[in-house]
């Protein structure tokens, strides 16, 4: 069983994650920590470079992960991997491929990631330390999830950030927004405060100002997709110690996904080390 992917971002998604894993990995050899890497979404730990015609509804299908090969081929590896996946059919692929590696310490859950993640998260240890990756096929992620991952103070995250899905749930028109996703909404961005922090009094033309005709522009509308990145990022930057400028991941020009790097770690030698590797990872692509 083979993951189709939907697009070009993937291998760029996986060539960034790839250059922080191998020089999270050497710069910890020499600590006395135990080096955990975690994928909480893995999939099947393949991929098949073909563009799905169709897609989901909220983001473009892409349910192929081939972050897991890209991890365990790092070298210094890590001491323990922990794979995570609810579909029955990508645990038994993972599996398959756990035989190829058999000098790694490789663990395979079925969980749902929200909450095998907090039980991660609780099971660490004192000289534990975790790079993990989440990277949700849709709407899955929950922000609540991200709290239990800063409380750690012990893992680097690297993030893909579904920012289609939310501005596919939240239309232009404030007046648009459907009722059945307000739950989701407020699910993903951790607060029932979002419509008064995404959406503002609609703006008058000239002309309309001028004359006083307002009777077309009462309402609200939606930030524009930049100053929705920078709310995001706000956000993130209120539960982590430190969050590196996202990197976009786009297609054809749309933006699809903000892929950030944020650090629990609150000693700032620990995250000034992450912020020089990310900016000069990121500066490549």
């Amino acid at each position: 069983m083979k993951h189709t992917f939907g697009g070009l971002w993937t291998q760029e998604k996986l060539q960034v994650l790839e250059k922080y894993l191998q020089f999270y990995a050497t710069a910890l050899k020499n600590q006395p920590f135990t080096l955990h890497y975690v994928d909480a979404f893995a999939g099947t730990g393949s991929h098949d470079p073909k563009v799905k015609s169709s897609q989901g509804e909220i983001i473009p299908h892409e349910d192929f992960q081939g972050s897991v090969t890209t991890a365990l081929n790092i070298e210094p590896g890590f001491h323990h991997y922990h794979f995570n996946d609810l579909n029955p059919d990508h645990i038994r692929e993972l599996r398959a491929l756990k035989v190829n590696y058999p000098n790694k310490n490789i663990h395979i859950t079925e969980k749902d990631a929200n909450s095998f993640v907090p039980e991660f998260c609780a099971a660490l240890g004192k000289k534990d330390r975790a790079a993990l990756f989440l990277d949700p096929y849709s709407t899955q992620l929950n922000w609540a999830t991200l709290k239990y991952i800063s409380a750690t103070q012990k893992i680097d995250l690297w993030l893909l950030f579904p920012i289609s899905a939310i501005t596919r749930m939240t239309p232009k028109d404030g007046a648009k927004i459907r009722p059945e996703w307000r739950k989701t909404i407020t699910r993903l961005l951790g607060t029932d405060k979002w419509e008064q922090a995404l959406y503002r009094p609609k703006s008058l033309p000239p002309m309309d100002d001028l004359f006083g005709d307002q009777s077309n522009h009462d309402g609200t509308e939606r930030l524009n997709v930049d100053e929705l990145e920078v709310w995001v990022t706000k956000r993130l930057r209120e539960t982590f110690h430190y969050v590196a400028k996202p990197h976009r991941l786009t297609n054809n020009n749309r933006l699809l996904f903000l892929f950030y790097l944020a650090v629990s770690n609150p000693k700032q030698q620990a995250w000034r080390l992450a912020d020089r590797a990310a900016q000069s990872i990121l500066k490549k692509h």
